[in-house]
């Protein structure tokens, strides 16, 4: 048995053969059970790319006990979560569920993987799901350019879309699904993970033994390859931005090679301090984004460096990229390896906060490598890397077979960027690199959670405190009382801005400065921006603490607000607002916004328009920045392990320049908004994306109860949204409810992406669905099960440091109780079932919109 301080596992395999890690964690109000399969689109053949995936679609269609829906629906009633995912080497099956119905949840599993029933009538309708599925990702420029890089270099099984294609997912037979699952779904091919407060243990390893899967063999994986030479591949794709991969050979995971390579791969471009960030993005604005990392696959794994920019910067960014790539080999020094050993550290031990991610780190852990001490390992591995062994290990990457695969608009040159990649490619491969070897009167504590207690630092300014023992870190939020809700259309997007901004640099720290200081010890620092606040983010170890807050509120109260930065943030906002132009998902929800709040500030963009951004100049940050300083009311959210004491005369320390202000009442507008319209956006795609919505109120009023409530019912797999829409007619890939909620108004709806010639049946579905519940509402049980459904599901919501202060901090800010959060709850609880019924009829008999973005007959 290995343990940790808060939690304690061991591997048992059980008299029916199944290997199970248990992972005990006293007090845990969430579970999790996981099983994986080596199983993965890798062992798939010519004739049944896709199968391990649609495989997956197929074992949630039910067991002879618990048919159709029945399994989502037991895990979903408890207010649990369902879900699985595929992938090269492995498939998983998991559910997150309550800890007091961990043993119900293992059962549900187990009768899932070992008694699937394959029907011939679900075959058909699946087929329609997994193609919608198939054509989102057709549609989504980061998924197409991925498949064409894996077409281009990748060999054996995994040079195929784990999705499959259009042909194999309209022609899978219940043959060949039981054939997959016989040769791979076996005893002796898995791994169970249970994980929570383990004080039934004895009781859940009798039902985990009450089961039994097929024996057989391990699976054989090809071993991943890339081709032998260089290569490069171009495609167009409906997109304004160019996306670029260039990808090369990583060794095995257990590699001695391997850690250093992915460190050094890391020095080389991860994070706004790394060598390609500024050469790329920082010094110049070339491009939007630079990013290098390494994927481990089961035998071998890829480096990658991958890039976005607009396509007319191809050559310079190229040229960059060389001059940048020859310039660090052998010139990585101590600062940027630690800094980067740090990050690899604190990702550890961020990971301990979420009992899902520890078990889920667990199973891959054994699924991929054989070994559970895999990641810790690793770990001791990267913590003895010198800085010579990391150069050496550059020297050898770029040495290997290079791979580039580019996206570009579909009106681009194909010809001329073939012969700009040529020339660079070649340049590359002629070069041979070589190695040089108090809590007081003024404080109010929650009367549900004891550790949660809000105190008034100065008039205006109030810090929310939540104390969370869990893990050594902390997460600090400071809330500006604002945002979007300020906005005109002369100022829109000047908080989106102000919040991109506020972290490049205070006082004497410069950008630069700051960024490496922040790298080095892992601290993540953020701004945002929103329809009622502003502000910034810091998470970090508590260990960090002091020089944490120290750089998240020296930014907040002495920003730079660099002209520089300011013109780089600028460009990279306007080329957001102009590859949303080619995004059918944001054209549909940005007309349901001007539907929903029309007169109303939310109506406008959060990152402005191109006419309010040109007009915003570096003195109008600092003049609207400064004013709110000086005015508005300011929300300071501690979650962490350190007790209120240290934290508030920390904070006091850090904002002794902050005045006293006036409490501002929050002033109310409601939207002069649009219903009973049909609006359709042409759009040139596979899909079309509907939304059917009305009118909805701002998370205050007793409304948002009601659609809380409605909404629950129609999510999740068990669904009949889901059911009918999905599982039965085949009709999308995805079908959900669309709850948005403010403080000051909202909307709710139907949204779902169909393929053109589905749109009339799926339009008449949602209709017809509507109608039904406009004039019945839901059954007593219904109105029951989601109701138990919500509670449990609040008991898994709440775990890291950031679930507490995204859950508290909004409501606390604009003035609602400081037990909103829990009061909502009750107030769930307490609902009569004639009351939710009046409300939710009286709510569905509103006028609707009917929003299709896309071309269909």
């Amino acid at each position: 048995m290995y343990t940790l301080a808060f939690m304690q596992y061991e591997l048992i395999t059980l008299k029916n053969n199944l290997n199970t890690i248990f992972v005990n964690s006293p007090g845990r109000t969430a579970s999790t059970i996981q099983i994986w399969f080596n199983a993965g689109s890798a062992l798939e053949k010519a004739d049944n790319w896709g199968i391990a995936h649609f495989l997956e679609h197929m074992f949630f269609k039910g067991t002879p006990t618990r048919p159709g829906a029945k399994l989502a629906d037991d895990v979903e009633s408890l207010g649990g979560e369902f879900n699985a995912f595929t992938s090269f080497d492995y498939t998983c099956y998991y559910i997150n569920m309550p800890n007091i119905h961990l043993n119900k949840a293992v059962d549900i599993l187990l009768d899932m993987v070992a008694n699937p029933t394959f029907n011939e009538e679900d075959l058909i309708p699946e087929r329609g799901v997994v193609l919608e599925e198939y054509r989102r990702s057709m549609d989504s420029p980061q998924q197409y350019s991925f498949l064409k890089l894996q077409e281009s270099c990748f060999t054996d099984g995994y040079g195929h879309p784990i999705l499959g294609s259009e042909e194999h997912i309209n022609n899978f037979s219940r043959e060949q699904l039981n054939h997959f699952r016989n040769s791979f779904y076996n005893s002796d091919n898995c791994t169970l993970v249970v994980a929570g407060d383990l004080k039934d243990k004895e009781k859940i390893i009798e039902t985990i033994e009450s089961y039994k899967l097929p024996s057989g063999n391990q699976a054989t994986f090809p071993k991943f390859q890339l081709k032998n030479s260089s290569s490069l591949s171009i495609h167009n794709k409906e997109t304004r931005m160019a996306q670029l991969y260039f990808a090369i050979k990583a060794p095995h995971f257990n590699d001695r090679e391997a850690v250093l390579e992915d460190l050094a791969m890391n020095c080389l471009g991860h994070g706004e301090t790394s060598r390609l960030y500024q050469a790329l993005v920082s010094e110049n604005t070339l491009a939007n984004s630079v990013d290098a990392s390494t994927m481990f696959m089961r035998d071998g794994g890829i480096h990658f460096i991958s890039l976005s920019f607009p396509p007319e910067n191809l050559k310079k960014v190229l040229n960059n990229l060389e001059s940048c790539i020859s310039k660090t080999i052998n010139t990585l020094n101590d600062k940027e390896l630690d800094k980067i050993k740090n990050q690899y550290i604190a990702s550890k031990v961020f990971e301990k906060e979420s009992l899902e991610s520890y078990a889920f780190s667990l199973g891959h852990n054994l699924t991929l490598t054989g070994d559970l001490e895999a990641d810790n390992k690793f770990l001791d591995k990267v913590k003895s890397a010198s800085t010579l062994g990391v150069n050496y290990s550059l020297v050898n990457v770029f040495n290997r077979p290079k791979h580039l695969s580019l996206q570009l608009p579909k009106d681009s040159n194909i010809e001329e960027a073939q012969k700009t990649l040529n020339s660079f490619l070649n340049r590359l491969d002629k070069k041979k690199f070589k190695s040089k070897a108090d809590l007081n009167s003024k404080t109010k504590v929650s009367k549900f959670d004891p550790s949660l207690s809000l105190t008034t630092i100065k008039d205006g300014i109030r810090l929310l405190y939540k104390q969370n023992t869990a893990s050594p870190t902390f997460v600090l939020h400071a809330y500006i009382k604002s945002g979007l809700s300020a906005e005109n259309k002369k100022n829109n997007g000047i908080h989106n801005l102000i919040g991109r901004s506020l972290t490049k640099g205070y006082g004497k720290y410069d950008q630069t400065t700051l960024k490496e200081d922040l790298e080095n010890k892992s601290i993540q620092l953020s701004g945002f921006a929103g329809k009622n606040a502003y502000g910034l983010i810091v998470h970090a170890q508590s260990e960090h603490q002091d020089i944490s807050f120290q750089h998240a509120l020296g930014s907040l109260l002495s920003p730079n607000f660099k002209a520089k930065v300011l013109s780089h943030e600028k460009k990279l906002v306007l080329r957001t607002l102009e590859n949303q132009v080619e995004n059918p998902t944001h054209a549909c929800f940005e007309q349901a916004s001007l539907n929903h709040f029309k007169g109303h500030s939310y109506s406008l963009p959060i990152l402005g328009t191109k006419t309010s951004l040109k007009e915003l100049r570096q003195k109008d940050l600092l003049a609207y920045h400064s004013k709110n300083l000086k005015n508005k009311e300011i929300l300071f959210t501690y979650c962490g392990d350190r007790p209120f004491e240290e934290i508030k005369s920390l904070l006091e320390k850090n904002i002794s320049s902050l005045k006293t202000r006036k409490k501002s009442p929050v002033k109310k507008k409601t939207p002069k908004y649009v219903l009973g319209k049909d609006i359709q956006i042409p759009f040139d795609r596979e899909q079309v994306h509907i939304l059917v919505s009305t009118q909805a109120t701002g998370f205050t009023h007793k409304d948002y109860l009601y659609l809380k409530i409605f909404t629950s019912h129609l999510s999740g797999q068990s669904s009949e949204l889901f059911v009918e829409m999905r599982d039965r007619q085949g009709l999308c890939y995805t079908a959900q409810p669309i709850h948005f909620a403010a403080l000051e108004a909202g909307y709710w709806g139907i949204y779902m992406a169909s393929g053109n010639d589905k749109v009339p049946r799926a339009l008449a579905e949602i209709r017809k669905l509507v109608n039904k519940y406009r004039e019945k509402g839901l059954e007593k049980a219904q109105f029951e099960r989601i109701k138990i459904m919500l509670e449990g599901r609040e008991l898994l919501s709440l775990q890291t440091n950031d679930d507490y202060a995204n859950s508290f901090s909004v409501p606390t800010l604009h003035g609602l109780d400081l037990d909103h959060y829990f009061i909502t709850n009750q107030k769930i609880h307490d609902l009569s079932y004639e009351e939710f019924q009046a409300g939710i009829k009286r709510i569905l008999k509103r006028k609707w919109n009917t929003i299709t973005v896309g071309n269909y007959s």
